[in-house]
């Protein structure tokens, strides 16, 4: 009887060993593909130097060339394609984001700055394109956006413990 109630405890905590060990790994599969999918989209979308071009474009000759009146999708082609290529970056970026797909506090502490501005300078064109059209369009990057005007990044980077050049916490 003693017999059989230390082989129940020694299989219990062997299966309660194994059900831990299963946990780290999927955990540390999700850690990995997690820094995988946010590496590939940092490389692929925003450090693409056509991206990169259109972004500067957006940003600082965009409000001074057209106006937001008629939206994106009226926009002379060239204006047009730009405004689209970096709205639709964001808006996957943000898909990815809400569904868990990639890291969102990765990529907001690195384009915090960018994404805010960047849908301010659009939000114009999104609201006007979203009027002609009667429907909602770049949701996700709107979504985004408020996440990242939510988030105090130096309130983030003394949660994450980062340093400053002198050493001391943030």
């Amino acid at each position: 009887m003693v017999f059989n109630i230390i082989s129940l405890v020694m299989s219990v905590m062997a299966l309660a060993a194994s059900t831990w060990g299963v946990s780290q790994q999927i955990r540390r599969a999700g850690a990995d593909s997690d820094l995988a999918m946010t590496t590939e989209v940092l490389l692929t979308h925003i450090r693409d130097p056509e991206f990169q071009k259109d972004q500067r474009w957006v940003l600082f000759e965009l409000t001074s060339q057209h106006s937001p009146d008629q939206g994106i999708d009226l926009l002379p082609d060239e204006a047009k394609y730009r405004a689209w290529n970096v709205a639709f970056v964001f808006e996957a970026i943000s898909i990815m984001m809400r569904f868990g797909i990639v890291n969102s506090e990765i990529l907001i502490s690195l384009s915090h700055h960018r994404l805010m501005r960047t849908w301010e300078v659009l939000e114009p064109y999104i609201q006007a394109e979203r009027a002609r059209r009667g429907s909602v369009v770049f949701p996700f990057f709107e979504d985004a956006y408020a996440t990242a005007r939510r988030t105090d990044p130096e309130a983030l980077h003394r949660r994450l413990g980062l340093k400053q050049a002198d050493g001391r916490r943030r």
